[in-house]
């Protein structure tokens, strides 16, 4: 009797450890991803981002989830990453926004809008304002799980080979800019040309373009525009947040478990963190070195400015009134934007001013 309860038990043990070997071996079953970006491999902060991304992965997941990054142009375009991530080319793109708005204009919103939220304002709305859910409806039925990856702050205006002291020096100027940008500077008598990170500077010096806006600081002097143009304008109207995102297959991401989709979430939460403190902090310094070359660095003139807000009131109308998602998107945004301003004018603007005394 003892001898065949100890055959059973033995053999349900057996049974037992079959399944948990069987569910050990699969739950470590390696998967590898190809991240696609339009930047070149080891860029300054943004490019670096997408490597540091895909190392911390596949290092908290101990190797089951593995991504190897291709910089703009060596595995497909530039600007063709989200496309190619939707056919199944790559798993996954990192990139802006306003580099797709091309395809739909609701990419905007999640990337680059003229008189739009900062990095802080982005995430209290993307979080907790419904930001993600309405990302989520315009993505998901593409294919695509899109998650926040970083925020360059406010950005540069803009390069120029000569002074703009008025809105008449930017008629008929040739201008790199992307996104709603484009279009405003479309209104105002410029010439927007929308162009790849890595064509910018060739374009300079060839002299298709008159000038350009990029980043800030520390992404513009990487790119070498001091050398070529001495006056710098700042700050932008249309690149406030300047985000950056990683996009995922969405069959690619179902397809993972629940602990390494909770991995990839986390880890493109911790570097919109790390990527938008380590833009910052780059920018700071390398401003100081920009005066010190020579750069001469001014605001835009008051008549300058004033057409961009009017032209921004104006094309933000026609992209409300182009879809029933782009409006209610549209509405989400500037109804927190209208609170979250009232709310900095008592707190951060006159804080800011005595902040600047303090440290004068």
């Amino acid at each position: 009797m003892e001898r065949r309860k100890f055959i059973t038990g033995a053999a349900a043990a057996a049974a037992t450890m079959a399944v948990t070997g069987s569910q050990t071996a699969s739950s470590q079953s390696k998967v590898e991803w190809k991240m696609v970006t339009s930047l070149p491999v080891g860029y300054p902060s943004v490019g670096v981002s997408a490597d540091r991304f895909a190392e911390r992965v596949t290092k908290m997941s101990g190797g089951r989830l593995s991504i190897k990054v291709y910089g703009g142009g060596q595995l497909v375009p530039a600007f063709g990453t989200q496309e190619a991530v939707e056919n199944g080319v790559a798993e996954i793109y990192h990139g802006s926004g306003s580099w797709f708005s091309g395809r739909d204009l609701a990419h905007n919103f999640f990337g680059v809008i003229p008189f739009g939220p900062d990095v802080r304002e982005f995430n209290a709305w993307l979080r907790h304002g419904g930001g993600q859910e309405l990302w989520d409806e315009f993505t998901n039925p593409r294919g695509l799980k899109c998650f926040a990856g970083g925020g360059s702050g406010v950005q540069t205006a803009g390069w120029y080979k000569e002074p703009i002291n008025s809105l008449a020096d930017l008629k008929g100027k040739n201008f790199r800019i992307t996104g709603l940008g484009a279009k405003v500077f479309s209104k105002i008598g410029a010439n927007p040309v929308a162009l790849p990170p890595g064509e910018i500077f060739p374009a300079l010096q060839s002299g298709t373009l008159d000038g350009a806006e990029w980043v800030g600081p520390a992404f513009d002097l990487a790119f070498g525009f001091h050398k070529i143009l001495k006056h710098m304008y700042t700050p932008s109207f249309s690149d406030i947040y300047g985000g950056m995102e990683f996009g995922i297959n969405m069959a690619a991401w179902d397809a993972l478990d629940d602990e390494l989709q909770a991995i990839v979430q986390t880890c493109a939460q911790a570097e919109q963190e790390l990527m938008t403190s380590d833009g910052y902090y780059s920018n700071v310094l390398a401003l100081k070195k920009l005066e010190g070359l020579g750069v001469q660095i001014s605001t835009l003139p008051d008549d300058v400015w004033e057409a961009l807000t009017s032209a921004t009131r104006e094309v933000m109308e026609e992209v409300r009134g182009s879809s029933d998602l782009v409006g209610r998107i549209h509405d989400s945004m500037n109804a927190f934007m209208r609170d979250s301003v009232a709310y900095r004018d008592l707190y951060d603007l006159p804080l800011m001013q005595k902040k600047s005394v303090y440290h004068a």
